[in-house]
């Protein structure tokens, strides 16, 4: 089999192209997935931290105000 008709067979063409967009869409799903989760994890956190403030913030209330 000579060069020429080596590069003019193209019958693998559509499989690995179709393969190649798999695999990119497999690539871009997962990404997208994994910003969602990192931006819910840093939300999750500020908002715990939110809470954990007004929480201090209460204790600190209510211990000014109960002084034996």
């Amino acid at each position: 089999m000579d060069n020429q008709n080596l590069i003019d067979n193209e019958q693998g063409g559509p499989l690995v192209e179709e393969s190649l967009l798999l695999g990119l869409a497999v690539v871009t799903v997962s990404i997208v997935i994994a910003v969602i989760l990192q931006a819910t994890g840093w939300a999750q956190d500020v908002i715990t931290g939110l809470l954990q403030l007004l929480q201090d913030s209460w204790n600190n209330l209510t211990q000014l105000f109960s002084m034996p």
